[in-house]
């Protein structure tokens, strides 16, 4: 508990905890007791200051400074617990009565994740696998044979969606429209912020105690603070005349913010920065020849850059790293930066600014340096005053006017359209929003409208004005999809080239049926768009060759004998017709063992691939399994 109201996101995660809460009391606890699962009084104590101490425990009493754990101090705030403030003592209960929920979750999931067997049938069927044959074919894919030689009805693509529904099975959704009001300052609102911004500076000119006026009047995070050259705010490095003490910027207007800076004091610091930009020449692998020739390359460019060469062309064509696109410009960095200790003692060497005479070698291979700014220790105590604009509750009131105005001259998606179309707002499109969304389009924290559309609105309605984040909003429902199958118009498009792809292979069929001879002759017989060919095929394959996917035709391969062949038959893009020429036989083993063994490997794959998603996947499994609905896009 904070003492301040929930944010928007505080609430969204306060309500996915208590519904994570119902369903482990109402489906995992009857799990847990069927297994045995439980948290006995010492496993808690264990958890709090024993050997196996929860992590959420282990942060909270890390040593700030180093980041260890001390058990000592989780004892020591035990000992004192019924002398804490209430609200501390009751945060504490709380936390420590979800502990035994926490571990019985996690023996769960361990217990779920060392499951692992495999049984004689698995075991065959793995060693199944390694079947092969070879079978000759002659394909007709469906794209050889023009749409406009078959028709399709209307009647027909609804048919088709009767008899295969379970395949277009929907969740419910809503489509919209929405129009945005953009919540922005207007100029009087600016203007107000930029004579307030004027006073600070003109007392920022006179002040003395610039850390306590800049944390007073600032709502910036960093009102004060110390710079080095490697991070200096950005109009510093534009204007190096204004780094001196007393120095006090123009108003600056950046990100929606007035902001005014003010050199308080200019001392000398512990660390010395400078600016470099070099051009490394990597050697191709670590043999010497290798590393000689990168050596004599950087001494060759070193000299054309002597010779009035320029450094950053130079580095854009020879450099290796990711510098080179910048001409070699490494930036400031300090004695204390990451970067390789050779190259920082070379850089930190120089006197002043300029090119080094030699090559330097690091680790990373050979470098040509030029120090761009000459080192320095420097340090600035810079007070940085920021207000942001906002909008006043004039502004909000003209904005929400305009919405509403909006909203009451639209009655239907039409008039939507077109009053938009007259004011000149921009119409956004909001397509199979789902109960449980929380962006719509490009809105976010737009749950209050899709509440909205899934309790209140109907199609053609339009909806009041939202406020939602620095910005109105005004919605209309232009479509519903109900819980079950599609609506045809949302699959028209895919239903009728499944007929389509239908109607060509009964006609496909129908040709190849009527001949006869070898599969060249029928072929030949059949005319263009046909194509054969020979395929040696495993059984674990789903391709063919030059087919593509087609695994219920491998399957039919190998229900075939050999020299056995079949009639022409439909698979997903054309109509084949397979004739197995030789088949090799599996013996019968003794011991299965090896390949019961390759199918707990193949477990332990998929275990390590779907780890992150073990709990997710239980969790919708159970929930399927008792048939929880969730209504909560009724209440929220």
């Amino acid at each position: 508990n904070t003492g301040r109201s929930p944010l928007a996101e505080d609430l969204e995660q306060i309500r996915q905890q208590a519904w994570q809460q119902f369903i482990i009391e109402n489906i995992f606890d009857e799990e847990y007791a069927a297994l045995g699962l439980d948290v006995t009084t010492p496993e808690l104590i264990d958890m709090v200051q024993g050997v196996n101490i929860h992590p959420q425990i282990r942060q909270i009493f890390a040593d700030p400074n180093t980041g260890v754990f001390d058990k000592q101090n989780i004892i020591s705030f035990l000992q004192q617990l019924n002398n804490a403030p209430p609200q501390q003592r009751q945060s504490w209960l709380t936390f420590e009565a979800s502990l035994p929920a926490s571990r019985r979750l996690t023996k769960y999931e361990n217990l779920l994740a060392l499951t692992k067997y495999a049984n004689i049938h698995e075991a065959k069927v793995a060693y199944k696998k390694n079947a092969s044959l070879t079978a000759a074919y002659l394909y007709v894919p469906f794209f050889s044979v023009n749409d406009s030689l078959v028709t399709v009805t209307e009647s027909e693509i609804e048919s088709y969606l009767r008899k295969n529904a379970d395949q277009y099975k929907r969740d419910a959704s809503k489509d919209a429209k929405y129009v945005i009001f953009p919540i922005a300052p207007s100029s009087k609102d600016t203007a107000f912020v930029k004579e307030e911004m004027m006073v600070i500076r003109e007392t920022l000119l006179s002040g003395q105690n610039d850390s306590v006026f800049a944390e007073i009047n600032s709502d910036g995070i960093t009102p004060f603070g110390t710079y080095n050259p490697n991070n200096l705010p950005s109009w510093l490095n534009l204007n190096p005349d204004a780094l001196e003490v007393g120095y006090v910027s123009d108003l600056i207007l950046s990100n929606d913010a007035y902001t005014v800076y003010k050199i308080s004091n200019i001392q000398q610091g512990d660390e010395f920065y400078l600016r470099a930009s070099h051009i490394l020449f990597k050697a191709e692998n670590e043999s010497g020849s290798a590393k000689a020739q990168a050596k004599k390359e950087a001494q060759r460019v070193l000299a054309e850059i002597k010779r009035g060469a320029n450094f950053a062309e130079m580095a854009r064509i020879y450099g290796t790293d990711g510098t080179a696109s910048r001409g070699g410009d490494l930036g400031w960095f300090g004695e204390n930066s990451d970067f390789d200790q050779k190259f920082k003692d070379a850089s930190f060497s120089k006197r002043g600014k300029g090119l080094f005479s030699s090559i330097v070698e690091t680790t990373f291979g050979y470098h040509i340096i030029e120090v761009t700014e000459a080192k320095t220790n420097t340090i600035y105590k810079i007070a940085q005053i920021e207000k942001e604009l906002f909008s006043s509750d004039q502004t909000l009131n003209t904005i929400y006017r305009q919405a509403e105005l909006f909203a009451s001259e639209t009655s239907n998606e039409s008039t939507f359209i077109e009053t938009a179309t007259e004011k000149g707002y921009e119409i956004r499109k909001a397509l199979k929003v789902s109960k449980d969304d929380k962006l719509i389009g490009g809105l976010a924290d737009a749950r209050n409208i899709v509440f909205w559309l899934f309790n209140e609105a109907s199609n053609g309605e339009v909806s009041e004005v939202f406020e939602l984040d620095k910005r109105y909003v005004v919605a209309i429902q232009t479509g519903a999809q109900e819980e079950g199958t599609a609506q045809m118009e949302d699959v028209t498009n895919e239903l009728k080239r499944k007929v389509l792809d239908d109607k060509k292979a009964e006609l496909i069929i129908s040709r190849l049926s009527a001949l006869t001879g070898p599969y060249d002759e029928m072929n030949t017989a059949y005319g263009s768009g046909g194509r054969i060919g020979v395929a040696d095929l495993n059984l674990s394959a789903n391709n063919i060759p030059n087919i593509g996917f087609a695994p219920e035709a491998i399957g039919v391969a190998f229900s075939l004998e050999e020299g056995e062949a079949t009639a022409p038959f439909k698979i997903q893009n054309g109509v084949i017709m397979l004739t197995v020429t030789t088949k090799t036989s599996l013996e019968e083993l003794s011991d299965y063992e090896a390949y019961r063994n390759v199918v707990l490997n193949a477990q332990t794959e998929v275990r390590r691939r779907e780890d992150p998603f073990t709990y997710q996947n239980i969790y919708n499994a159970l929930i399927e399994s008792v048939e929880i609905v969730d209504n909560r896009y009724k209440f929220y």
